[in-house]
């Protein structure tokens, strides 16, 4: 079956590689090919250092990977590489990595090119990012006796679809893993049915959202009275609908406060502008603005994580758009009731929150009815609260089981 594979593989390249050679500037041409084919020049390190080689297709997975690249650094006598098949995955990585840490295209995944890249990197583990499944690089990796994880792992539900059809060789190829660290319960059981081991599946969650959250709520929150909406990260043309949705709250809790949090700073003054327009008292958290008002506009950067402590709903913005939501994880530290949009593509985990009850997923229309009930209905609002935490509390310190987990592959 592998035969088989590599004779799809090589015509494929033969018929896309004039399309990837010529999208590319005339300088990357031959650096990208020569990588590609396995070419590589390591630099120089001490003998007993040890190499990893992480694989991060494009601009996602190099995200998810940083945290991870950090730790390793702390390991001693360990040498990185990095490789990527996008140009934008090199762009985030290149900006990232140290001068003595290697950074290549990835290497076709056909027999010839993959064992002129494993001779010259001479790997001790292989780290493969979220989804990157090349049946021979797994194989010839196993073969030199180099142990191979997915960390991250997601399989989405058009890659399992595509899985499925071939689980009968897909199996073959998932044995090679000593190790699948999936996000969800939801990718594990996904992985599972096209064929991975039980023993060897894992779910650790999701890298990207593995970050220190702040302790402690702003002081300047004590300013500001009544019951608090957080709405965060809005994009282009949600303000109004947060706005519209107020409003009706308003009209029926006098006692309500908006806070609004533009995603981009250069929205600052067009969310100002449309928030004076739409009639309401409006502060401005740069200035201090914070008495006799009905909308704050925060205008800083770095705050909105423990802004959300404050709140008595925070609303999820980005999944009111097609910008594919942000990250749930902020308020649900607080133990604080979420409200979503219908779109939250961007963080996957989102499903285990609706299904669980730990969070809202609403139309646009109906938003105004989701934040009332959550406001004038505690036991409701604790409910959804303590099971957002819940969630939080059993996914946050992804970065450092990883790192368990890794630190077993590279024990001798």
């Amino acid at each position: 079956m592998y035969f088989l594979y590599s004779i799809l593989y090589f015509f494929a390249l033969i018929a896309f590689l004039p399309r990837e050679l010529l999208r590319r500037p005339p300088a990357l041409r031959k650096r990208w090919f020569k990588e590609r084919s396995g070419f590589i020049s390591m630099p120089e390190t001490s003998e007993d250092s040890r190499t990893v080689w992480i694989h991060a297709v494009s601009v996602g997975e190099a995200i998810a990977a940083r945290p991870l690249i950090k730790k390793l650094r702390e390991m001693e006598n360990t040498k990185i590489v990095v490789t990527t098949v996008t140009d934008t995955g090199q762009k985030i990585m290149k900006s990232f990595l140290r001068e003595e840490e290697a950074l290549f295209y990835a290497p076709f995944d056909l027999p010839v090119p993959l064992r002129r890249f494993l001779k010259r990197a001479k790997p001790e583990l292989l780290i493969i990012m979220e989804t990157e499944i090349w049946p021979n690089l797994l194989r010839l990796a196993k073969n030199r006796g180099v142990p191979v994880c997915l960390v991250n792992g997601r399989i989405s539900h058009s890659s399992y679809r595509g899985y499925k059809r071939i689980s009968f060789f897909m199996k073959s190829v998932l044995k090679r893993f000593d190790l699948l660290m999936m996000q969800t319960k939801e990718d594990a059981k996904r992985i599972l049915d096209i064929g991975a081991d039980r023993e060897k599946t894992v779910v650790l969650g999701n890298l990207k959202f593995d970050v220190p959250l702040p302790e402690k709520i702003p002081q300047w929150m004590d300013y500001l009275k009544g019951q608090i909406i957080v709405a965060g990260s809005t994009h282009e043309g949600e303000d109004e609908i947060v706005l519209e949705a107020f409003r009706k709250v308003k009209s029926l809790i006098q006692d309500v406060l908006l806070v609004i949090a533009p995603r981009h700073p250069e929205r600052f003054s067009a969310v100002s502008e449309l928030v004076e327009k739409s009639g309401f008292r409006m502060g401005l958290r740069s200035k201090e603005q914070f008495e006799d008002i009905d909308v704050l506009v925060l205008d800083t950067i770095g705050e909105l994580s423990s802004v959300y402590g404050g709140a008595h709903v925070a609303v999820i913005c980005g999944s009111f758009s097609d910008s594919g939501g942000h990250n749930l994880f902020e308020p649900a530290a607080w133990g604080v009731p979420i409200v979503c949009g219908p779109h939250m593509e961007n963080f996957p985990m989102a499903e285990e929150f609706f299904r669980t009850g730990a969070a809202v997923s609403i139309s646009a229309e109906r938003l105004d009815s989701a934040i009332l009930k959550i406001l004038t209905d505690h036991n409701y609002a604790e409910s959804i609260g303590k099971r957002a935490k819940e969630i939080y509390d059993s996914y946050k310190g992804v970065i450092d089981r990883t790192m368990k987990n890794i630190k077993k592959l590279l024990s001798p």
